[in-house]
This record gives C-alpha cells, structure tokens and sequence, in this order.
C-alpha cells in the first residue's frame, strides 16, 4: 500500500534512517509553493494548496549519502554554516558531537578566502543550511576549491552546490531533525555505534526573525482580501 501524500510504501517505511512519522510530524517534506526546475527530481507531488512536497525516499536517501561523504574528511576539515537563525542552534549542535567546526554568528565576508583576518578557516568540505542565505559562504568555497553540501528547499537553485539535501529548510523542527540525523549517521560511519542524544536538544529556541513576522503579517493580509474577493 503507498500513501498517496508522500509516496512510500509500508515495506518502503522500514528501511528509513527514522520512523516516517518523524519526518512528517515534522514537516521535513513539506516545501514551499515556489519551486525551481533544479529541485524537481526530488518533488513527489504539488498539493492543492500549492505547497510542493518532497519524496521522503529522497530526502533519506540523500541524508545516507551525505553522511558518507562527510565522514570521509577529518572532523577538523568540516565546516557548517548557517545565517539562517533557526539552522543556528542544530548545526552548532551537529558541529558540537560530530566534532566539526561552526560559524556560531553571521558568516563574515573573506571567513575562507582572506587569512588576514580573525575568522578566516581553511575546511575541506563546507555544509551549509540554506543556498539562499549562506551564498557568500557558497561563493567563497568555490573560489577556493572546496566541496559544499547543502540542505535545499523546494526554491534552491544548484549553482555551485555539489551535494543536494532536499529538505524544508525554514522550520526549526526540520532543521534539528535533519542535523540530528546527519549526527548520528556520521558518528556511526565513523563506528561510533551509540548516539544517545534526543533530538529537541537540537531544536532552536531562537524567536521568529521581524522581517519574518513582518512577511507572515503580509501574507495573512492578503489571503484575507482574496478570501472577501471571492465572496462577492
């Protein structure tokens, strides 16, 4: 039997990293209503409310290969990024039991390509939250030959990303699921068998950002005027 709102089959559902309810309580699949022709081939459907929705077997599929890749480098050579604020306090935590390093503020302009400066790092593989907000990030690996894995949302276009994570990157219970999963399944590819930590420990308590209140506000004006408009 498949469930039509995902596409994964019971038998399907056992062979994931976690339980399927997991993702899906936590909404880790579900997209935005923009999406992009680059991250179509991990979309399983659009809804009709317009909010794409990822392939779960995608998403876990792609966590497996991730954490391989990453564990290849040495925890010193990894370096995670993360300018969105709800990616701040998983990927800290991830940096934190994996053993990798962390850009815990806003990534400064010259961090990997300028060694004049206080935070410059020299990592071998950058993993990053959101194309969107860590594109200086993006920008300077490429200029000096390193690697980047990044957590995509349904509007991310690919340029200069050499491993995709298609995931809802806005909530603060995706990102910790995500990150957690990426800890523990580096952590076991390295032979570390047992990873007792829960998983809220890696959700953010940060507040919602102004201009995210400020969109949501927009957002809520103009449903109402379309909802009055079809009422007439």
């Amino acid at each position: 039997m498949v469930d039509d709102d995902i596409g994964v089959t019971e038998s399907e559902s056992e062979d994931l990293l976690v339980p399927l309810d997991d993702y899906l309580l936590n909404g880790v699949h579900i997209g935005l209503r923009y999406k992009v022709a680059d991250m179509n081939e991990f979309i399983y459907k659009v809804r009709p409310d317009k909010l794409s929705v990822f392939d779960v077997k995608k998403i876990d599929e792609r966590l497996m290969i991730a954490a391989r890749f990453i564990s290849r480098y040495k925890p010193d050579e990894v370096l995670v990024v993360s300018n969105r604020i709800y990616g701040r306090k998983p990927s800290m935590e991830f940096a934190k039991y994996t053993g990798c390093n962390a850009v815990n503020k806003r990534f400064v302009s010259g961090t990997l390509t300028n060694p004049n400066i206080g935070d410059y790092i020299e990592p071998k593989l950058l993993l990053v939250t959101d194309p969107s907000s860590d594109q200086q990030a993006i920008k300077e690996a490429r200029l000096m030959g390193i690697p980047v894995v990044a957590i995509c949302d349904t509007n991310t276009r690919i340029k200069n990303i050499d491993l995709i994570i298609p995931s809802n990157n806005k909530g603060k219970n995706s990102l910790a699921l995500i990150y957690w999963i990426l800890a523990r399944e580096v952590l076991r590819n390295r032979g570390v068998k047992k990873f007792d930590v829960e998983f809220e420990k890696f959700i953010s308590k940060a507040e919602p950002q102004p201009h995210i209140l400020k969109m949501h506000e927009i957002q809520r004006r103009q449903n109402r005027k379309k909802k009055k408009g079809g009422r007439k």
